[in-house]
């Protein structure tokens, strides 16, 4: 009888820590942004990824940054336009969120320590910057040094381009991507999964609306606005299934891009 009891006990310790073990984090996401994060796309690509079973999602955009300002080894970029997040699977994201003044971390940095709490998760990073390089001859290596860093963290890579706005012509939208996908070529393949950087073209998920500018409508930001908000709502509910469709995390009931195609 006692051997029966000491059986059963070791049977419950056995089915407890192998539970523990599936509930351990099995994705780490850290995102950044400039101030396209700031808004509502921000928030959904947050809301997203926590609905992800056994994840964990970091994120900070900052609103002026650029590849430069993540990159730069001693001047630190501060802007009064921050917002940063953290949260696991099933947390809701509170609302709304407040911007603070934030100082630019390092990028390598950041991504250590942002990955630190979850090491032995699948990693994956999402970078949604290049609206506000200032030299794009320069963006190519920028890009390169920002992904070479994703790399050498054992994370994998997706690169969302500038979001489309009606302040650039398609002439300079076009020179911006370009730029962003010769960084990535640079680079190569990578990460966990052997692939390039995923470069996510955002203009076929989303474009800003021809609206009058105003008070609410500043031609590049998709905030404030109802219709800019609504635009970005799906955008990054779109994108958010390209990167899990991409990187092998499975869907949740958010999701809803039933034309988003497999980029390679």
């Amino acid at each position: 009888m006692t051997r029966f009891k000491f059986l059963s006990f070791t049977a419950l310790v056995a089915t407890f820590l192998a539970q523990q073990v599936l509930a351990e984090t099995e994705f780490a996401i850290s995102i950044i942004s400039d101030s396209h994060g700031n808004c509502r796309a921000g928030e959904v690509f947050n809301q997203q990824f926590r609905q992800v079973a056994n994840t964990y999602v970091h994120s900070l955009s900052i609103g002026g940054s650029s590849p430069l300002t993540w990159m730069h080894p001693t001047k630190r970029f501060v802007s009064p336009l921050g917002v940063e997040n953290r949260g696991s699977t099933g947390e809701e994201l509170k609302l709304p969120r407040k911007l603070v003044k934030t100082t630019t971390p390092f990028f390598p940095d950041w991504l250590l320590t942002s990955f630190a709490k979850n090491p032995s998760a699948k990693k994956i990073t999402i970078i949604n910057l290049g609206t506000n390089a200032q030299d794009v001859a320069k963006l190519p290596s920028e890009v390169a040094s920002m992904v070479k860093t994703v790399f050498q963290q054992n994370s994998d890579c997706a690169w969302i381009s500038p979001p489309h706005n009606i302040n650039w012509t398609d002439k300079k939208m076009d020179t911006y991507y370009s730029a962003v996908q010769q960084g990535i070529d640079l680079v190569g393949i990578g990460g966990p999964s052997g692939k390039k950087c995923l470069l996510i073209n955002s203009h076929q998920f989303g474009l800003y609306p021809k609206l009058p500018k105003g008070r609410t409508v500043d031609g590049i930001h998709y905030c404030w606005h109802p219709e800019l908000l609504k635009v970005a709502e799906e955008y990054a509910k779109k994108i958010s299934a390209v990167i899990k469709i991409n990187f092998g995390l499975p869907p949740n009931s958010l999701d809803q891009c039933a034309d988003c195609a497999k980029e390679n």
